[in-house]
């Protein structure tokens, strides 16, 4: 009975009967199922034309959607010459596009929530955690798959949980193994004692931490198929299919496995190609999996009803898992869908966005046509055709073209066979091609200089070439900063995430501007600002040269000399390059002031506890004055002073300044004795001279 109260405390439910909660539980897997394949239905015409994009991309060209049987039909040959070559330009364009949005990492960043030491303090830390948390859920491969899949569907999503299992372990607990607890929970009193005499099994206990994925749009099911964004959805379905025991093992519930159905090969009856290789070519098609079971997860905001919102597991008939809505994501620690939405080309009213591949479909479409009947007439020119008279050939004579090929015919009338004279293929042939190629670029944003890294016909200068590569980027900014919208939310997401599961002070790694590792401990108090930005957002859209160019331009312009040689300070370089969003390469020439500021800072959490500390003979005493009288001014200090040891720790504070002053003072006493020694010495040798 204790386990069985135990797994109902987990799944959210009540102690009840076991018959009513079975039947509760079958009308909840009803609801949900219910949802899912009314949502799956409503959704299908956006489904046929990713999978069209898809097949596209993947050279299967000759397809198209069938209003009738809403399906995805092949399109057949219309004669048995005709030709059926697949000359794939979106693939290019595609490949371009996701290049230019991956090439550059996003650098998660937190704003403090106002100019006190302590706010500035914790959005460090934040960062910092944000910074450390990308590399550990290694983001970069799932920031790859979040461009390659906007720029296919138009639509992708990212979802942010927490996985108890993840992380450092805590401690090993001893439990009775699981038959047993099933006996117990049975009602099976013979064996019930067995639990604190039976067999145990250790158990780790995790910390837990951040779990991310990308979501296609194919197993994402919103309520509304044209609300404007996830904030506008009451509910949403994430269906998945997992194996039979895996689910058994995740959630501990056996399931009966179920239809499932997956995209397989399929070959193409009317062929592909032209003369000679008209087999060949394959197509999507939908096939079953054995032993899987669809993991339907539903997730409900928070209404009247249900105050904490609703999450609903289900998988076939049966229920897996059933609570409130379990993340507080939202703003306000308001419980949130632990997703965020990403769009290549957002549509106004509409929830799946645009992808440029849809756009270009009716142009490849076009361009595999115009070259296709010029491959067929450039096959008839070549092959010929032959004017035979009536009679002129014995029956079993055929014509042909072959090499050395002896024609025999009886003249009649002086008729002979004669090969068929063609006109030259039309002008209007390659003036056609040259139409849809700027088509492509015009419609797609991806020019001849970014798809085949030359330059378009007729630009030779430098400036143009400069001006062509701008409307580029110009044209896939769009798509940059809705991307950067989506990963901005994500690190929301991730640190109030944090602050709700965080309970105790935890290590943070994360690795230096000097790739050394940095150890510190971080507590939720921490985590004060979520008002995350990107560093290097205007970077998503600049090339490599474009960045290499502006180093060179601020050498030039001398952000990089030392500080005596240069009229512009460190504090002032450092905001220059954080303004132009370069705030990563002012290290090496600010890494000993920042480390001078770090230690001051340590000093005076140190002080804050009561603790005595002495002058090191590398302080860098102006600076740590500096630090310490803010300590001093800040209301922070105010509250210690009125505190039992305030009087003491101010003492402790002023002692250790009027050190840091005394030592000043020695040093320009030593400097003003030397320059005074220099003076007499040179005085001595003028006199010297002079007699």
């Amino acid at each position: 009975m204790v386990v069985g109260v135990i797994k109902n405390m987990i799944t959210g439910r009540k102690s009840t009967d076991k018959s009513r909660e079975d039947m509760y539980d079958e009308e909840i897997a009803a609801f949900v199922n219910q949802e899912y394949e009314s949502r799956k239905s409503e959704r299908l015409p956006f489904e046929l034309q990713w999978r069209l994009n898809i097949e596209f991309l993947n050279d299967n060209q000759f397809l198209d959607i069938d209003p009738t049987s809403v399906s995805i039909q092949e399109i057949p040959k219309m004669y048995w010459y005709q030709e059926r070559e697949v000359f794939n330009q979106m693939a290019t364009i595609y490949e371009t596009r996701v290049a230019q949005l991956s090439r550059t990492i996003p650098m998660l960043k937190v704003r403090p929530a106002s100019q006190d030491d302590g706010d500035i303090s914790a959005a460090r830390v934040s960062s910092s955690l944000l910074q450390s948390t990308w590399y550990e859920e290694d983001m970069d491969v799932i920031w790859d798959d979040l461009c390659a899949w906007t720029e296919l569907t138009g639509t992708a999503l990212i979802k942010n949980v927490w996985n108890k299992d993840k992380g450092r372990t805590v401690m090993i607990m001893r439990v009775p193994k699981e038959q047993q607890e099933n006996k117990a929970s049975n009602g099976d009193t013979e064996h019930a004692s067995q639990l604190l005499e039976g067999e145990y099994e250790d158990v780790e206990l995790k910390e837990g931490d951040m779990d991310v994925c990308v979501v296609s749009p194919f197993e994402f099911f919103p309520d509304n198929n044209f609300a404007s964004s996830l904030k506008a959805c009451h509910s949403v379905i994430h269906a998945k299919a997992y194996g039979i025991k895996d689910i058994e093992e995740i959630w501990g519930v056996k399931v009966e496995p179920e239809k499932v159905d997956v995209m397989t090969l399929q070959q193409m009856q009317a062929g592909l190609g032209g003369i000679g290789y008209s087999v060949g070519g394959y197509r999507g098609k939908s096939m079953q999996l054995k032993n899987h079971a669809i993991v339907k997860e539903y997730y409900e905001r928070p209404t009247k009803k249900y105050p904490n919102g609703r999450f609903i597991v289900v998988a076939n008939n049966k229920v897996l898992s059933l609570s409130e809505l379990p993340y507080k994501v939202g703003d306000d620690e308001k419980r949130d869908f632990p997703f965020v939405l990403a769009r290549s080309i957002k549509k106004p009213a509409q929830f799946w966005g645009g992808s440029v591949l849809e756009r270009i479909i009716p142009i490849q479409r076009r361009y595999n046509a115009l070259r296709n009947r010029k491959a067929e007439y450039l096959n008839l020119v070549s092959i010929g055709q032959w004017y035979e008279p009536e009679g002129a050939l014995d029956e079993d004579v055929e014509l042909d073209n072959s090499p050395g090929n002896i024609i025999r015919y009886r003249p009649v009338n002086g008729g002979k066979p004669e090969p068929v004279s063609f006109p030259n293929l039309p002008a209007s042939f390659e003036n056609e091609i040259q139409t849809l190629l700027n088509e492509f670029t015009a419609i797609s944003g991806v020019s001849e200089l970014s798809r085949y890294s030359q330059a378009p016909s007729g630009v030779k200068s430098g400036v143009a070439l400069s001006i062509a590569n701008e409307q580029d980027n110009t044209r896939i900014s769009n798509t940059a900063a809705n991307l950067a919208q989506c990963i901005k939310l994500m690190g929301k997401q991730w640190l109030r995430l944090y602050r709700q599961f965080v309970k105790e002070p935890r290590v943070l790694r994360t690795v230096g501007r000097d790739r050394d590792v940095e150890v510190s401990d971080w507590t939720v108090s921490q985590l004060k600002s979520d008002d995350v930005i990107i560093e290097n957002s205007s970077a998503l859209a600049e090339t490599p040269a474009q960045r290499r160019q502006m180093v060179f331009d601020m050498l030039t312009a001398g952000l990089f000399n030392k500080e005596e040689t240069s009229p512009i300070s460190n504090a002032a370089r450092e905001k220059i390059l954080e303004m132009l969003e370069y705030g990563n390469w002012e290290g090496s020439m600010m890494e000993m002031q920042r480390l001078q500021e770090q230690k001051a800072k340590r000093e005076n959490m140190r002080f804050k506890q009561g603790q005595p500390i002495m002058i090191n003979d590398y302080d860098d005493d102006v600076l740590h004055i500096e630090m310490h009288n803010r300590l001093r001014m800040s209301a922070e200090y105010e509250d210690i002073l009125n505190s039992p040891q305030g009087m003491e720790i101010d003492q402790m504070l002023r002692e250790h300044i009027e050190m840091h002053r005394q030592r000043i003072m020695m040093r320009q006493m030593e400097q003003l004795q030397q320059q005074i020694a220099a003076q007499q010495s040179q005085t001595t040798i003028n006199g010297g001279k002079n007699q």
